[in-house]
């Protein structure tokens, strides 16, 4: 019996280790689970990386966004202080803030109204980072130049001279391009002489689409011709005049009254040429500039007190509308822009050229159209 009760004993603890699992064992729901977490581990590894791109990689888009609204009274600064007046008014320039975006960033850009995205090569126009902020910062260096020199035209000062308005290039197609070459110099319109390129862009826009102007012409060999140019219409404005031409002032010299710098520190681009002109006669000329308004202001500008347009301008009016600011002045080509970002909100005004821009403050009440040249 021993044997027998052994080999019994033995049996049966083979027979328990043999018998297999039934759907209800506590062990296959374990082993379900552990497959699926095998399945599950790789998706959610997927995800959680696709996540950390999107948060943290930078796609080829830059989003602008509403920036700052900065003050110009304390960024002009003349060594002599007797020159300098206060008022309790002020001009602003307005900016747009710039930066490149990862995927995340660019789908909340997308969804706020306030801020544009835009492709990498709009921004950079096939420059590096570091090239494109090097070019935005000479932009400005020339915009307070011209700021500079239109302000002390406009009190009287003779400030810039030239001696002709020098063919940089023509466009394609265009009056010009059949009768002027790069190198040639414009050195009068219909007898008027030329002596800046600024000369020549106020008389093509005295004229209209169709109208003929004679030009003087100065050659590379240093002869003069003339020639007749029957001027097209604008592709922005048919009703504008357009003679097709790139042109730089041959010769160009400034003589200011008295030295005066501007302090735009790490700003760049050429969109507060208007706001540092008016700046500059603020700090200038006794009495109110704005009649003690708030203004706030974008739009390049040059020489002659024309004033161009910018980009942003939707943004730079948001900016506005939050600081509170009386008026917000725009280059005319861009006031739907403006407009239909802080609706009526914002008084919004636009402007073609300084004199416009004058008429304006003078209507909320300052002495902009009565300004006193400075005793120098």
């Amino acid at each position: 019996m021993p044997p027998t009760s052994k080999a019994l004993t033995h049996s049966v603890d083979t027979a328990e280790q043999m018998v297999p699992t039934g759907p209800d064992e506590p062990t296959t729901p374990r082993r379900r689970r552990r497959r699926l977490w095998w399945v599950l581990l790789p998706v959610l590894g997927v995800v959680v990386a696709a996540s950390l791109g999107a948060a943290l990689v930078p796609i080829p888009y830059y989003a602008l966004s509403p920036g700052s609204v900065r003050p110009t009274e304390s960024l002009i600064s003349i060594a002599d202080d007797e020159l300098v007046y206060t008022s309790d008014g002020e001009v602003l320039f307005t900016t747009v803030s710039l930066q490149q975006v990862t995927l995340w960033e660019a789908f909340r850009g997308w969804l706020d109204p306030a801020v544009d995205v835009v492709p990498e090569e709009e921004i950079l126009q096939g420059r590096d980072p570091d090239e494109n902020r090097e070019v935005n910062l000479e932009l400005m260096d020339t915009s307070k130049q011209a700021a500079v020199i239109a302000a002390f035209d406009h009190l009287g000062f003779d400030v810039v001279s030239g001696t002709g308005a020098t063919v940089v290039e023509t466009v394609p197609g265009s009056p010009a391009a059949e009768a002027l070459e790069a190198g040639d110099v414009v050195v009068a319109v219909d007898g008027r002489p030329v002596e800046l390129s600024d000369d020549l862009a106020a008389a093509v826009r005295e004229q209209s689409p169709g109208d003929a102007v004679t030009l003087t012409v100065e050659g590379s060999d240093g002869e003069q011709r003339e020639t007749s140019v029957v001027l097209a219409g604008s592709d922005d404005d048919a009703s504008r005049a357009f003679l097709g031409v790139q042109m730089e002032t041959r010769g160009l010299a400034f003589d200011l009254p008295f030295e005066i710098e501007i302090d735009s520190g790490s700003v760049g681009g050429p969109s507060a040429g208007l706001a540092f002109t008016l700046g500059v006669l603020d700090v200038v000329t006794p009495g109110e500039l704005t009649g003690g308004k708030t203004v706030a202001v974008t739009g390049t500008i040059n020489t002659a007190g024309q004033v161009g347009p910018v980009g942003g301008v939707a943004q730079k009016a948001v900016a506005a509308r939050r600081a509170g600011v009386d008026v917000f002045l725009v280059p005319s080509s861009e006031i739907d822009q403006a407009r239909a970002a802080v609706g009526d909100a914002l008084r919004v005004e636009p402007i073609d050229d300084l004199d416009q821009a004058l008429a304006v403050l003078a209507e909320l009440g300052g002495n902009a159209l009565a300004l006193e040249a400075p005793t120098v």
